[in-house]
């Protein structure tokens, strides 16, 4: 009752359009920093003298800081109200950029970029929460395409920009996006409406350090999986500490009357079908998108910056994917695009395992965009049918666990298919002769074990097709709370 009545005054409400501008702009400059420093790390090396081993904290740190500080925007949100943690965290991402740009030694970047880390973790929750706070029902899949593509415009734009103005000066790396920054607090400020926030809500302690001491032994785990190898002892106690700290914090939100975050949410088929498909998709998605350019530049000889030339398309193709499953959602169903999407990623995944070193760069475009099509299909809807069914006030705990779990998962997958490679190296060198780097009995081997890992993702990426059929069957399964919310 409460909505309709919202939804019949609409004109008491801010415009649409304003607020998701707003919301769009503060969630691109966070993926904008996710995604950065992908070709422009080795470039730092030069710039401070230093080795790749310490250039790399600038991301590993970067990741730990986001992975860690996830869990905790569910509770920020219910505490602080949605707006106030959005403004929190673009005003934190613009300062710490500002920070960066103003590093003396590479241990201050690398500082800096951990700071930047733990706001960037922030802006995407309480973005995607948002949208389910502030838009109307009938217009929240609509929404969810352009918040979406604020995150393919990052990831499509950032490597390949962060690239181009290193050759000129590195510091507007960081530089760039802080009056995109300060655009976006401002805009946030002016008209995104104040949600409710519950001054009473308490701070689940042993639940959040227990869920802060997993994710930091399993991120570290999955981003040196490869270096430490199954037989070291470092793997192990990572894995064990990452899997008990996981079982107990199971077991203090069940038990607690105030859960970092609702495991509850886990029991709705539509939210737990739809978050596996969205896991899958992410295993799927990663794969290829870390392993393509390096398959360029060992078999073609590409420079980063061509490499992301040529992922241009693809990200165009899935920037209409995504505006299009976005438009079918109510006329298709998640279930279809999900299925469709994933059926079109299997295929073109498959392609990538087998293709052969004489492949033209056209082809290998060609088959990106395609591929690419397949993932705006399917993951903005895997998305929706997950938020859509939850309680009003239960999303900021639902934006929080999907996007954690995503970023546990993404981390898993890297490190399995990076882990999966070098493996797979070393049987194929074995088989063609051996040769050092640059020869082509090298080549070969290093060629053949990308294959390895596209094989194994396609197939993997095959699972959520009964899953979407699945969830098909439960989309009447969802939580009977009424879902009472501010609305465009």
């Amino acid at each position: 009752m409460k909505q309709t009545e919202q939804q019949e005054t609409g004109a008491s409400t801010p415009a649409f359009w304003p607020v998701l501008a707003a919301i769009f702009i503060g969630s691109f400059v966070g993926m904008y920093h996710v995604v950065s420093l992908n070709v422009s790390l080795p470039g730092f090396i030069r710039i401070f003298d230093t080795e790749l081993q310490t250039v790399q904290w600038m991301m590993t740190g970067f990741t730990l800081a986001s992975g860690i500080v996830i869990p905790i925007s569910g509770y920020a949100m219910e505490r602080f109200g949605c707006k106030r943690v959005f403004l929190f965290a673009i005003g934190g991402i613009t300062i710490s950029s500002f920070l960066c740009a103003q590093s003396w030694n590479i241990e201050a970047l690398i500082a800096f970029r951990i700071i930047q880390g733990l706001f960037c973790g922030l802006i995407q929750p309480v973005s995607l929460a948002l949208i389910y706070r502030t838009v109307r029902v009938e217009k929240q899949s609509f929404a969810l395409s352009v918040w979406s593509f604020s995150t393919v415009l990052g990831t499509a734009i950032g490597p390949s920009l962060s690239g181009w103005l290193q050759s000129f000066d590195w510091h507007l790396i960081f530089l760039i996006t802080v009056p995109v920054g300060i655009v976006a607090w401002i805009a946030g400020a002016v008209v995104i409406p104040k949600d409710m926030a519950n001054g009473l809500a308490r701070l689940d302690w042993p639940g959040l350090l227990l869920a802060t001491a997993g994710s930091l032994a399993l991120l570290l785990l999955f981003g040196n999986m490869n270096v430490w190898g199954w037989g070291s002892l470092l793997t192990w106690t990572m894995l064990v500490v990452g899997i008990g700290c996981f079982t107990l914090f199971v077991w203090q939100e069940r038990r607690s009357d105030h859960p970092l975050l609702q495991l509850r949410l886990l029991l709705n088929p539509r939210f737990s079908l739809s978050l596996m498909a969205s896991l899958i998709l992410s295993f799927g998605l990663y794969s290829v998108v870390y392993f393509m350019p390096l398959l360029l530049v060992e078999m073609k000889g590409l420079s980063p910056f061509r490499v992301g030339l040529l992922f241009l398309p693809a990200a165009a193709c899935l920037t209409a994917a995504t505006f299009a499953a976005g438009r079918w959602y109510h006329r298709l169903g998640p279930a279809r695009l999900i299925a469709i999407g994933c059926l079109i990623l299997f295929v073109s995944t498959f392609y990538f395992s087998q293709m052969p070193p004489e492949t033209s760069l056209v082809a290998i475009m060609i088959w990106l965009a395609v591929r690419n099509t397949g993932t705006g299909l399917a993951s903005t809807p895997a998305t929706n049918a997950s938020m859509s069914s939850v309680p009003q006030e239960w999303i900021g705990h639902a934006s929080a666990l999907l996007n954690w779990l995503r970023q546990v998962f993404s981390a898993m997958a890297l490190g399995v298919c990076t882990s999966m490679f070098y493996w797979r190296m070393g049987i194929h060198q074995a088989e063609t002769g051996g040769g050092g780097e640059g020869t082509s009995q090298y080549r070969l081997a290093y060629m053949q074990s990308i294959h390895d890992v596209f094989l194994v993702s396609s197939i993997i990426v095959v699972f959520a097709i009964p899953i979407a059929l699945l969830l098909g069957r439960r989309m009447s399964a969802a939580f009977q709370t009424p879902k009472e919310s501010e609305s465009l």
